[in-house]
């Protein structure tokens, strides 16, 4: 419960952390989900590898960026496809949380903003 816990505090901190949340969290679970998917399919008897078309549809438009880069060895696509998914989970996260909230620390006081304290001065 405590990594849980600790989550939920995390994405508390944001204005739309829970929304962003429901977006990349989700789309991060698919990405692993299609590369089990993907690992275990392709190790059967008899496959061709096109189940690997819906990792590459699931990673796009990162994939398709990859596709151009020259590797030198097919092996690698099995680690970079699914690394681009969850950078774009990532990147997902950090566009639709928005801003940090501001808090004020526990016991702490709340500062004065500049323009109640120049107001209280004209009055006084």
């Amino acid at each position: 419960m405590r990594p849980v816990r600790t989550m939920i505090r995390y994405i508390s901190r944001y204005d739309r952390g829970r929304f962003a949340l429901a977006i990349a969290g989700p789309y991060a679970l698919i990405v692993v989900g299609v590369t089990i998917y993907v690992e275990i399919s392709t190790r059967q008897p008899g496959s061709q590898g096109l189940e690997a078309i819906w990792l590459f549809a699931v990673t796009s438009p990162a994939s398709q960026i990859l596709l151009l880069l020259p590797l030198p060895a097919p092996e690698i696509s099995r680690f970079l496809f699914p690394a681009a998914g969850l950078l774009q989970a990532w990147i997902l996260w950090l566009i639709v949380r928005g801003r940090r909230k501001s808090m004020t620390p526990a016991g702490a006081l709340p500062l004065r903003d500049d323009h109640e304290g120049q107001d209280q001065n004209r009055m006084g």
